[in-house]
């Protein structure tokens, strides 16, 4: 229980990574907020870990949705120590594009949910706990796309790249409040929207070193972790979580024109 006292907030919290999330940190004792657009799963997760929990409508990519969010986190529990930036806009119809065909509204979406979401969601935390004056932890979930392009997927791997150049820069503006800014870098994990990389004719063992799907739990851990007292020393930092695969070469044989809609990486 070594969050418990302590307050998190994780967008895109109903489903997948984020519901991981949500359940690791309520199994080590804090009280978890699920901020996501997908009502019917948050509200389902918040009534299976009881009172601790809390599952709020939100939209990120729209501030005045975000401050109702942090406004209702603050009247269920007094307080929000940790944020989990979770909250991806990346499978839907026409994000998946060649460059040449990628629309306005599929960049605008995108960036707005992902970049602009985190923007909102994280000066708005960083403002409550500078001046409840206890620091505070945010994480941001990050993608290999950040430092390894996806084919026909230029939007979110640009929102990516964001995001982990924006973690360094909220790192040291925050360093003096004592809040920690640190980046989890997924790899292939197993989720409940699409497809999953398991239904793909290339299996994980070419592909990844360790020779399994990530699951929602693996990165769970590395959130945890973070969010804990352990990690009291790391900031602006990434930790990848993807069984090996940024540290191979990937071969060459392996066809990778396929469609990214089954990969969550």
């Amino acid at each position: 229980m070594r969050l418990a006292g302590k307050t998190a907030i994780v967008t895109g919290g109903a489903k997948g990574i984020g519901a991981g999330c949500v359940r690791r940190l309520a199994s080590d004792g804090a009280n978890v907020v699920i901020a996501d657009i997908d009502d019917a799963s948050g509200n389902a997760l918040a009534v299976e870990l009881g009172a601790a929990a809390l599952s709020v409508r939100t939209d990120v990519s729209q501030r005045y949705a975000v401050e109702a969010l942090f406004e209702a986190a603050l009247a269920a529990f007094g307080a929000v120590d940790i944020l989990v930036n979770n909250a991806a806009f990346v499978h839907q119809s026409g994000v998946i594009a060649n460059f040449l065909d990628y629309s306005e509204e599929a960049w605008q979406r995108t960036l707005g949910v992902n970049l602009s979401g985190m923007f909102y969601c994280s000066q708005t935390a960083a403002r409550l706990m500078a001046r409840r004056g206890e620091g505070g932890i945010i994480i941001n979930i990050s993608s290999g796309g950040a430092s390894r392009a996806h084919r026909h997927m230029f939007g979110y791997d640009t929102s990516k790249g964001g995001i982990e150049a924006a973690t360094r820069a909220m790192a040291l503006d925050l360093a003096g409040l004592n809040i920690r800014v640190n980046t989890v870098v997924p790899g292939s994990i197993r989720v409940d929207q699409g497809s999953s990389v398991g239904d793909s004719p290339i299996p994980p063992s070419e592909v990844i070193p360790l020779a399994r799907q990530g699951e929602p739990e693996d990165i769970a851990a590395a959130v945890a972790f973070l969010a804990s007292d352990d990690a009291a020393y790391i900031t602006g930092s990434r930790i990848f979580v993807d069984g090996g695969m940024d540290a191979q070469l990937r071969s060459p044989s392996v066809d990778f024109r396929q469609d990214y809609s089954e990969w969550s990486v």
